[in-house]
């Protein structure tokens, strides 16, 4: 019971000897009762003196150690226990106001709180989770940088893409030429899923063609990376061991976000316009 007043193992152990053999011990004494090894002793015993649990004479030979009355002594221990317990309740009391007040501003609150870095397993993995919470996110611009853009569509992304369209956000979109042929080469389900999707995306960029802008570059050679509303950028880097892990860092950091948008500025001046239409064609060529 004294380990949840703040005792350590060797402070509990030490302490209880007084109950069982009485005032006056020495080093010896408390050693031999505890099982604490000699040198350790004094530690400790130096220890509960400053908790005020117990005093010392040191006009003895050998020093002994005396008990402090427990009504007193363990009482102070119960009321700094007390105060410790207080000031984490109204820590937790203060984190959860803050967390109430996030929720009331915003439902979604839970896509705008995200780890600094975070590991996945693969870039399809990073598709699915971390960049539609950053899209739903954004309320001006989308920026995304890639390589693998089309062959890492998913629902999740094609949902929070239109949702974001239909609320007035911009997208820029650089891609591979690469990756565009790689879609003639899906068969069965894998290829009707994936059009399927691309086909959600062509409807709503029919009906706002003035908010969405693909481009496609042989010269992509940096790491995948998405920017939003040009206040954060996610970007992502496989493991220099194995590739068998996905490292992905969100940050807002201005100097950081002003790097990666002199990149996409100048990939983008590089880039050829796609015709989107192409996208549900079998014969998709750059415009």
């Amino acid at each position: 019971m004294t380990k949840k007043l703040g005792l350590s193992a060797f402070e509990s152990e030490a302490y209880m000897c007084f109950f069982e053999m009485g005032n006056g011990l020495s080093a010896k004494d408390i050693s031999k009762c505890a099982g604490i090894p000699l040198t350790r002793v004094y530690d400790v015993m130096k220890s509960l003196e400053e908790k005020c649990l117990v005093r010392q004479n040191k006009l003895s030979k050998p020093v002994k150690y005396y008990l402090n009355d427990p009504a007193y002594s363990l009482m102070f221990l119960l009321n700094k226990k007390k105060m410790q317990i207080n000031e984490e309740i109204a820590m937790l009391e203060s984190w959860v106001e803050d967390m109430k007040r996030l929720s009331i501003n915003n439902v979604d609150s839970a896509a705008n709180i995200y780890p600094e870095w975070t590991l996945y397993d693969s870039e399809q993995d990073v598709y699915e989770s971390l960049i539609p919470a950053l899209i739903r996110d954004a309320s001006r611009e989308v920026i995304i940088v890639g390589r693998n853009v089309i062959n890492t569509i998913n629902e999740r992304f094609v949902e929070e893409t239109i949702k974001g369209i239909e609320r007035g956000i911009t997208f820029k979109i650089i891609i591979t030429v690469d990756s565009l042929d790689s879609l003639l080469t899906y068969s069965g389900e894998e290829v009707i899923e994936k059009k399927a999707m691309l086909i959600k995306l062509l409807q709503t960029y029919n009906m706002y063609s003035d908010l969405v802008y693909v481009r496609a570059s042989d010269l992509i050679n940096v790491v995948p990376f998405g920017i939003f509303d040009v206040e954060k950028v996610g970007f992502s880097v496989q493991s220099p061991k194995n590739g068998k892990y996905i490292v992905t860092l969100v940050t807002d950091k201005k100097a950081i976000v002003s790097e990666f948008y002199e990149i996409f500025e100048d990939l983008w001046s590089k880039s050829l316009d796609i015709d989107l239409n192409r996208f549900a064609d079998s014969d998709m060529r750059i415009a």
